[in-house]
């Protein structure tokens, strides 16, 4: 057996446009006007997908059934979620999240975030793995093929 990513969506599989609730594994983005999401690629526990809006663009990498992100804790976002330092990546720079439990996300830029950019990250929400969001418009979802 494979593991494979499906889309359900009321809008166009793999995109969304603001105003919209994407649900990816584990962010939840309330999307306004001028924002909109790509889905990238999907696994077991969790995916990537690329998130534009007046901020810029953001790679994202969620996941569902996380540990603690590396580096120290810079302060709590507007959902209460932990938000780390800026650190220096692969590709760029990234700005983790996490809920405390096992949701994370990874904020990726070529370039060092802007304040744009981290205001932007105040708003995602996160779940666990094996919880079930509300009002999601497009979502990722997990099956076995």
């Amino acid at each position: 057996m494979s593991v494979g990513a499906i889309l359900l969506a009321t809008a166009l599989i793999g995109g969304l446009e603001g105003p919209g609730r994407f649900c990816g594994y584990a962010p939840i983005i309330d999307l306004v006007a001028g924002e909109k999401v790509e889905t990238l690629e999907g696994g077991i526990h969790g995916g990537t997908f690329r998130w534009d809006g007046p901020f810029g663009s953001l790679k994202v990498w969620g996941i569902g059934w996380a540990s603690k992100p590396k580096g120290r804790i810079a302060g709590r976002t507007d959902k209460g979620h932990r938000r780390f330092n800026e650190r220096r990546a692969k590709n760029g720079f990234t700005v983790a999240i996490w809920n405390g439990e096992t949701g994370a996300a990874y904020f990726s830029s070529p370039k060092p975030l802007t304040k744009l950019q981290l205001a932007a990250i105040d708003r995602v929400d996160l779940y666990n793995e094996g919880e079930e969001p509300k009002g999601c418009d497009l979502r990722t979802v997990f099956v076995w093929e």
